[in-house]
């Protein structure tokens, strides 16, 4: 199995994500009972905020607010 490493942080939390909701947590349903759900929803919470720092930065560089 030869995958492409990749270091973007977005990527990495998904990653992750998905190998928990796969292999952890059953893949069919996130349950809260679950031991590694809170994991799972920091990770989450985490990855809101990684996309939201794109959106914002691509916001300010379409409207020209960097200088």
């Amino acid at each position: 199995m030869n995958r492409e490493i990749t270091l973007e942080a977005s990527v990495m939390i998904e990653e992750l994500m998905f190998h928990i909701h796969q292999n952890e947590m059953g893949g069919d349903c996130i349950d809260p009972s679950n031991r590694f759900f809170p994991l799972y929803l920091e990770l989450q919470k985490l990855l809101d905020h990684e996309q939201q720092k794109k959106y914002d930065l691509y916001v300010s560089v379409k409207n020209d607010e960097t200088k």
